[in-house]
């Protein structure tokens, strides 16, 4: 498994995913070896080791990973994306049966690794350069994914949405195009009664792809008529500027919270104190948050170009550009108890349903497939 993140490095869904799917490929008895750039902590899953440059003895790549998830100057971002793909491609993994590579960052090197073992290379795309940059991509990271795809035996999307946009914007082979989508853990903590947190809360990475603004333009439609309520916006990104002085010029400064980045168990709290949430992207390959609140028992409003409303029928979808619909669904859900407590429940139903361990399963009948010689 070449995977650039797994938590606690982590920005979003693709180190979720990369975590619970290595997890449970090790309890369906399978051994995943994850390559990583990250000197990571063993989590206590069966079956899962990590690989990092550090512990291979590379000190080059070590010295530059030392920097943590990259949020860094570019040209030392870049270097370790080169480097990596040079360690990965370069590594002997005696014994593999697949070469599986998640988004493009260890593309060129998990090719290079396949071809020399002679195994199938599998490639997980869990958002694409087209979306993240609302059409105008870097180059480098789209002619990796664009490798990746070129060379990939099987391509797994984690929804239709991106499948489709596989095929029609980088040339995919519609016959080797999968889609395996997220799925949640279940809490350890017993299920709560309705909300009555005081809290409407975005939680994800703050991009213009995942509509923050949109969220703050409909909290300030509803603000005046909900004086007890509070906005809070958890996550860290380039919008973060923008949005600060966003909401000081809708007039709603002090009554929006930026958390930055949480923690697991500070986003636990979060949701627990969250009446709504709201995820209003205007591109999102899934969703992954979405999908977690609503386990949680938060009633959630989504975009309708959510990879997650594809699973779940239990939220309001919401064209990404309706501001004023965002908001009317917002105010619906604050102002009757009752339809935020029936939501909440009907979508910790749903989402509790999507399984890692189906996922799992699904991801190794695709290697099997493979491996028997087809596509």
């Amino acid at each position: 498994m070449v995977g650039w993140e797994y938590p606690p490095f982590h920005t979003g869904g693709l180190g979720v995913h990369c975590q619970e799917l290595s997890r449970e490929l090790g309890r369906l008895g399978h051994h995943v070896i994850f390559l990583t750039p990250f000197d990571l902590p063993y989590d206590g899953a069966p079956g899962v080791e990590f690989l990092s440059p550090g512990r291979a003895g590379n000190d080059e790549i070590a010295r530059i990973s030392a920097y943590g998830v990259p949020e860094f100057h570019r040209a030392a971002f870049q270097t370790l994306v080169e480097a990596y793909n040079d360690w990965v491609g370069r590594l002997e993994v005696p014994g593999a049966n697949v070469v599986h590579v998640h988004d493009w960052f260890g593309t060129e090197g998990g090719a290079r690794l396949a071809r020399r073992l002679r195994v199938p290379f599998v490639m997980t795309m869990h958002s694409t350069e087209l979306d993240r940059s609302l059409g105008q991509p870097h180059v480098p990271i789209f002619e990796r994914e664009r490798f990746g795809i070129r060379r990939a035996d099987a391509l797994i999307a984690v929804s239709r949405h991106l499948a489709e946009q596989l095929v029609r914007r980088y040339g995919a082979a519609r016959d080797k195009v999968h889609v395996v989508y997220n799925a949640v853990r279940p809490a350890d903590e017993p299920p709560r009664p309705a909300r009555r947190g005081d809290l409407v809360l975005f939680l994800g990475r703050l991009t213009a792809m995942k509509g923050p603004d949109t969220f703050l333009r409909a909290a300030a439609r509803i603000a005046d008529d909900f004086p007890e309520i509070r906005f809070a916006i958890a996550g860290e990104g380039p919008e973060y500027p923008h949005l600060v002085r966003l909401s000081a010029e809708l007039g709603i400064g002090d009554r929006v919270l930026f958390f930055g980045k949480v923690s697991e168990e500070e986003r636990a709290a979060l949701l627990r104190d969250a009446a709504v949430y709201v995820l209003p992207s205007v591109v999102e390959p899934f969703g992954i948050s979405a999908l977690e609140a609503m386990a949680a028992g938060v009633p959630t409003i989504v975009s309708k170009t959510s990879g997650v409303a594809e699973v779940i029928d239990a939220t309001f979808q919401v064209d990404f550009w309706d501001i004023d619909e965002f908001a009317s669904r917002i105010a619906e859900l604050l102002e009757y108890p009752p339809l935020r407590e029936e939501m909440g429940e009907h979508g910790r139903t749903e989402a509790t349903n999507e399984s890692w361990a189906d996922r799992a399963r699904e991801t190794v009948e695709i290697y099997r497939e493979l491996l028997r010689g087809g596509r």
